[in-house]
């Protein structure tokens, strides 16, 4: 809709026939979209796909990975 580069955020399959999964999902969804803090990616949207699935999409964070910050982290000595 904006026409930006966003990293989008849904369900993993397993959990999409989970009511509460999906609740908590939301949930985090609105409450991470109403935190401002320059350490906490900021939430663009969050709606429903075409199948009814909640999502929500983000800023796009381009860098380093967060997996490879912490093995990085894990291999100082």
């Amino acid at each position: 809709e904006l026409n930006r580069e966003v990293a989008y955020k849904n369900l993993k399959p397993k959990y999409v026939g989970s009511a509460l999964a999906r609740r908590r999902f939301l949930f985090e969804g609105e409450v991470t979209g109403r935190l401002e803090h320059p350490g906490i990616v900021p939430v663009y949207g969050l709606g429903h796909d075409l199948l009814g699935e909640p999502y929500y999409a983000m800023r796009f964070v381009t860098g380093e990975s967060l997996r490879d910050a912490v093995k990085a982290f894990h291999a100082l000595p």
